[in-house]
């Protein structure tokens, strides 16, 4: 008598493939059948079905471990995100769905105003004089900004991990960033008021002069940001500089929390911030502080919670797929007497 008996492989986990079994990036050459033929009879058939099916077990097992080692891993990567999202949540944000251009109204800045002057003490019966009062406008244009990143078949087959993911983040991150950036070189533009000290460390009394230069303009109703390359604030010719080693500021809670966390919160009425994205020369940087009106990012296009879209497309040719952000945008000084340049040195 003789007895065939055919089993298919399968394990815990595992997924079928033309090439065999996988689990994660793990590829496991096909075994398919197992087939056995006895002359004893069905007894031996059974007894070495049950063998060979305990071994699969324990092979399953180990491919099993092997798969879980590799996702524990995955999570130590070090990702190097840019400091994104600092400046563009702080000034005006215009989204339209469609549009070329962008305008951004302003009322009671313009060439016709009302102000105190204008209210006359009346005369009984008497005709009121009128006096002209107009809005204004300033124009953002979009252009548009792309960046693109290559995935090859090779990368995705050797790496442990997700790297169509990761390549995802780090576009919408660099994407944030460029907002950022755009937002910032505007603080260049501010000419009504400006603190000019290239050659001189950032200090408390350059804060209070921002503070005071933009209430002289405006109704002091909104609170003021102002926005620093890294080493303004700290460093030796940063604010810390004056804010922690001055006595007059002997413990302060702001002094406290400078020396417990570099981090100073809010300082002559202005919440101050750090951000990376400026373009700096001869050791000195120009950033600034502003309220949210004197600004504005206008962006068009894929939802005004993430303006941008990401889009994948394969190659065949390459064997590689390519990435493309895309973001529709544009910035714009809205009024500069509610910004203030502050011009001073790093190192």
């Amino acid at each position: 008598m003789s007895c065939t008996t055919h089993k298919t492989i399968r394990t815990e986990g595992c997924s079928k493939s033309s090439q065999g079994q996988s689990i994660g990036s793990e590829i496991i050459s096909p075994r398919g059948r197992a087939t056995l033929t006895s002359w004893k009879g069905e007894k031996v058939c059974r007894s070495f079905t049950e063998r060979f099916r305990a071994g699969i077990k324990s092979l399953a097992i180990i491919l099993y471990f092997a798969g879980a080692l590799i996702a524990d891993i995955i999570p130590d990567a070090v990702v190097a995100y840019s400091d994104a999202g600092v400046s563009s949540k702080l000034v005006l944000h215009e989204h339209r769905d469609r549009a070329d251009t962008i305008n951004v109204n302003t009322w009671n800045l313009g060439t016709n105003t009302l102000t105190s002057a204008d209210v006359a003490s009346h005369t009984e019966a008497a005709s009121t004089s009128s006096i002209y009062l107009n809005s204004d406008k300033v124009t953002i244009t979009p252009a548009g900004y792309t960046v693109r990143v290559d995935l090859t078949d090779e990368s995705i087959l050797s790496n442990a991990g997700n790297p169509a993911a990761m390549i995802g983040k780090l576009i919408g991150n660099g994407i944030r960033a460029k907002y950022d950036n755009l937002v910032n070189a505007l603080y260049d533009g501010f000419t009504t008021n400006a603190i000019n000290a290239s050659t001189a460390a950032l200090t408390v009394d350059h804060l209070y002069s921002c503070k005071g230069f933009i209430d002289n303009q405006s109704d002091g109703s909104m609170p003021l940001s102002g926005v620093f390359y890294p080493s303004q604030l700290n460093g030796t010719y940063g604010l810390s500089n004056d804010l922690i080693s001055s006595t007059s500021y002997a413990g302060g809670a702001t002094q406290d929390q400078g020396l417990k966390t570099a981090s100073y919160g809010t300082v002559a009425g202005i919440d101050l911030y750090s951000s990376r994205e400026f373009t700096t020369a001869n050791n000195a940087n120009k950033a600034g502080v502003f309220r949210k009106d004197a600004l504005a990012l206008g962006t068009v296009g894929f939802g005004a919670g993430s303006p941008f879209k990401i889009t994948p497309e394969y190659d065949a040719d390459r064997a590689t797929w390519e990435y493309v952000g895309f973001t529709f945008a544009g910035v714009i000084e809205v009024v500069d007497a509610y910004g203030v340049e502050v011009w001073t040195r790093l190192s």
